[in-house]
């Protein structure tokens, strides 16, 4: 009789733990954000080879997953030298933002990459590079300096060679 009893008790316990581990498993999985860079006319939004200190434009969209988007972040490596670009807070289920911004002004490859958050701890990146070369003449070294400074000669009242290097130096 005893043995009996045990035997019911073990047929009594395997199978409650079979039902119980065929329980129907929830799969459900937090959708994180995305983002892309926005392409058009002005943008660079692929990897590019310019000429250093060339103007450079990127268009950013993201949108939310489950979650709303909290932080924006951009950083830029340059000769295994990483800088922050950007780095911002917010609260929102879509986020634009366009950085205008210059190439380097010596010639190498730089990483740009575009990271957005969530407050459920999700992340999504987007990456490119720019790959900054000489100028093939000073000409065209000057006219890039110009159109990055926008210096104009009516907008320093210098003698010509001091309204020169004041451009150049930024004022």
């Amino acid at each position: 009789m005893k043995k009996l009893t045990y035997f019911f008790l073990l047929i009594i316990l395997g199978g409650a733990t079979f039902i119980m581990s065929c329980s129907k498993s929830s799969s459900t999985s937090v959708k994180g954000p995305t983002i892309h860079f926005i392409a058009g006319a002005g943008y660079t939004s692929s990897d590019q080879t310019v000429q250093i200190s060339t103007p450079l434009l990127f268009g950013i969209s993201a949108t939310a997953g489950d979650g709303k988007l909290n932080r924006f972040l951009v950083k830029r490596t340059f000769q295994g030298k990483i800088t922050t670009a950007k780095d911002s807070s917010f609260s929102a289920t879509s986020f634009n933002y366009d950085l205008h911004t210059v190439a380097m002004g010596n010639d190498g490859t730089e990483t740009w990459v575009f990271t957005i958050f969530d407050n459920n701890g999700g992340s999504a990146a987007v990456t490119l590079t720019i790959t900054t070369t000489l100028p093939t003449s000073a000409e065209t070294f000057f006219s890039n300096s110009k159109n990055i400074l926008a210096c104009r000669s009516n907008q320093i009242k210098k003698p010509p060679i001091r309204r020169f290097f004041l451009c150049l130096l930024n004022r």
